[in-house]
């Protein structure tokens, strides 16, 4: 039985039928009409007991009046999910959203980076665990980026050694200096932080969204911002958050002075503290999507032809040379 075939039995367990459906992005999600309205159904990796906790969370900021986010829908059996042998599927109600692409990139933004600080701000401190938790996601970004660090220095290496460099090898060579000390000033600050906060014996956290992106949100005419796709979600530092959101601000075109007045924004909903300022400007200094580009051409992990993957490396060094200079200025 295919994907598309899996979903009418399992509408069964909202108590409902599905009328029609249609594929939204295969191979995993889904808009199915019912009886009752329109849904949008989603096969998802995330974990069955984060789903449950997650959805609970939006759940109770639903019922606070919260409406930065599209809950899930929760079956006749109150489950937020159903099962399907290994496959997890959820369901949402279907809204009509503007697409973000063509927008400049501060009309979606400002209601986006609103939203996660109205989230990151209900939910600080949501669950009370173990407050060194920030710790091992600092220790596992160091020991990645040291990882992605030497990478570069031997695919660097490689590339000079050959007789023809390709055109990726030359763009990477000629950028290779800034990428690295980018590199090693994002390592140095990660480091300091960590030793300079050692004995801390707390840390704010809160649940953050874990992928802030324009195809994660509905944008309504109002310009009013629902969040969704809750599946990379954890409870964290909301410096992660904010971390991922100005990556792919600037990456889709964002500039430096509506930059500072988003984070502005933020400010006035979720004040950040000393600490998490420093955290945050140590994240975004790392140049991780060229690192993932040259882990990806080197390592042939994708079918990239050479003119794809040379563009795509000059626009994320571009990308990452404007994100610099604004945080050495901001923070």
């Amino acid at each position: 039985m295919s994907r598309f075939e899996d979903i009418p039995p399992l509408i069964q367990e909202y108590d409902m039928f599905a009328q029609s459906v249609e594929v939204l992005k295969a191979p995993n999600v889904y808009k199915i009409k019912t009886p009752y309205g329109s849904y949008v159904c989603k096969r998802t990796n995330a974990p069955p007991n984060r789903l449950h906790y997650i959805s609970g969370v939006l759940r109770h900021l639903h019922q606070r009046g919260w409406e930065g986010c599209v809950p899930l829908t929760y079956t006749k059996y109150d489950e937020p999910f159903v099962k399907r042998g290994d496959a997890v599927y959820y369901l949402t109600a279907w809204q009509q959203s503007l697409k973000p692409d063509g927008m400049r990139p501060a009309e979606w933004a400002g209601p986006t980076i609103e939203r996660l600080a109205e989230l990151h701000h209900l939910t600080q401190n949501f669950r009370f665990d173990d407050p060194r938790q920030v710790e091992p996601l600092v220790d596992s970004l160091l020991n990645r980026w040291e990882y992605w660090l030497a990478e570069m220095k031997r695919q660097a290496k490689a590339a000079q050694s050959r007789t023809y460099p390709s055109p990726f090898d030359v763009v990477f060579l000629a950028n290779q200096a800034f990428i690295g000390d980018a590199a090693e000033q994002a390592i140095r600050l990660l480091r300091e932080w960590r030793q300079r906060h050692r004995t801390h014996a707390h840390f704010r956290l809160s649940i953050i969204h874990g992928y802030p992106h324009p195809a994660h949100l509905i944008l309504d005419r109002s310009g009013q911002v629902r969040l969704i796709n809750f599946d990379r979600s954890v409870f964290d530092s909301p410096a992660r958050d904010l971390t991922l959101f100005y990556r792919t601000y600037f990456h889709l075109g964002g500039d430096a002075d509506t930059a500072s007045e988003l984070l502005r924004r933020y400010s006035n909903v979720f004040p950040l503290r000393p600490e998490e300022i420093e955290l945050t400007a140590a994240f975004l200094c790392f140049p991780e999507r060229v690192m993932r580009d040259l882990e990806i051409y080197y390592g042939r992990k994708r079918d990239w032809n050479e003119l794809y993957a040379v563009k795509r490396l000059e626009k994320d060094i571009d990308r990452l040379m404007h994100l610099n200079r604004w945080i050495h200025r901001a923070f």
